[in-house]
């Protein structure tokens, strides 16, 4: 079966897995361009009086179809995503283009530009060195996560604001739509591990137990995670300088990021231990074995400059600098430029000064000539 006749099979078949409310549902089948332009076909089963509904990526289906998995239980699969991500209400759409309705709910991403070119041609964006920030309206939270709209350029025209204004109402709204998480990597795995063991019929505090005592105790955290408490774009937490500052200051010292995925980025002090070329392998590494596609977000080593409050590569820490003291070297030079009169003006300056020592001499003379005039 190639891939046109297995998307077919599961348009035809997808409600024979779905509760009889779905009966006369409108199957589809779109592409989605999402992040790295990673063209996606989503299936959405809408609702007769539903005017929403959420896209379930086919792509890997049809991977785990290739590789022995049966169709009948791919479409269960499908239909249970499609269950549990039901939408508890409706949305009236023509909101998004009134921009006091949304400006509220403006939230902000952090992608890869150079893998998103086609992706940000008609979206506004700003640029973060080789990065790229668009911006989003949060629709609203499900248990299933959160429902988003991408702001394009005739949105935005719409609204009648600049990319600049939105920036800064994305950032703004941050703390509120989605405040930051920074935790230790001890925190992280404890985090991970708690829902299993609860489930298992643990208590919370019998799983923190449990857990603590598989981890090694560990004096001095060599990385931190850093995201949202969505889980979800959450580097985009970089852009947020209180954050970035506050970690700066709790660390008492420099740090690496580590972009693990556009969900989350890693913090890495900077030691003696911390060297930049090995930690850039781990990242090309990682993203090549353990992040699909879709999810990257580079394959750089990041720094911050609390100073300048600027994200930069880690790599081009001394093409900034140069580029920063050929700036002030330039700026300093045009000052005293400005400072020192010109050629012109310092011989307009001679000239004053010689017609006013020819008055001077003139009134002297003027005064001596009156003087004998008046002895005579």
């Amino acid at each position: 079966m190639n891939y046109e006749e297995f998307k077919n099979e599961v348009t035809t078949r997808i409600k024979d897995f779905l509760p009889e409310k779905y009966a006369d549902a409108d199957v589809s089948i779109q592409m989605v361009v999402k992040n790295n332009d990673q063209k996606l076909d989503g299936l959405m089963v809408k609702l007769e009086d539903s005017n929403i509904a959420p896209n379930i990526y086919l792509n890997q289906f049809y991977e785990q179809h290739e590789e022995g998995r049966s169709m009948d239980d791919i479409l269960a699969s499908i239909a249970d995503i499609r269950v549990q991500h039901e939408v508890s209400h409706d949305f009236d759409v023509s909101r998004l283009t009134d921009f006091d309705s949304v400006k509220d709910r403006i939230t902000c991403r952090l992608v890869n530009a150079e893998q998103n070119a086609e992706y940000l041609e008609d979206k506004p964006h700003t640029m973060v060195d080789d990065l790229a920030v668009t911006y989003h309206i949060a629709i609203g939270k499900e248990e299933s996560g959160m429902m988003s709209a991408p702001i394009t350029n005739r949105l935005m025209e719409g609204y009648g604001v600049d990319v600049e204004q939105l920036h800064k109402i994305a950032l703004e709204n941050m703390d509120t739509l989605t405040p930051a998480t920074f935790k230790s990597m001890t925190e992280t795995m404890v985090d991970m591990m708690m829902p299993d063991m609860i489930r298992s019929g643990m208590s919370e505090e019998e799983a923190r137990e449990a857990i603590a005592g598989m981890i090694p105790p560990i004096q001095d955290e060599m990385m931190y995670v850093l995201s949202n408490s969505d889980k979800l774009n959450g580097a985009a937490v970089l852009l947020n300088d209180k954050v970035m500052d506050d970690i700066t200051e709790k660390l008492g010292q420099d740090y690496y990021i580590l972009p693990s995925s556009v969900h989350e980025v890693l913090i890495v002090p900077k030691t003696e231990q911390a060297d930049l070329k090995t930690l850039e392998n781990m990242v090309r590494e990682v993203n090549a074995t353990q992040v699909a596609p879709e999810e990257r977000l580079s394959d750089h080593v990041y720094a911050y400059d609390a100073k300048e409050h600027e994200l930069f590569r880690a790599d081009k820490a001394e093409e900034r600098v140069a580029a920063r003291e050929g700036k002030d070297s330039v700026e300093n030079s045009k000052s005293e430029k400005k400072e020192r009169p010109s050629l012109k003006e310092r011989l307009a300056q001679k000239k004053d000064i010689v017609a006013k020592a020819d008055v001077s001499m003139d009134a002297h003379q003027m005064k001596n000539d009156r003087g004998q005039q008046a002895l005579a």
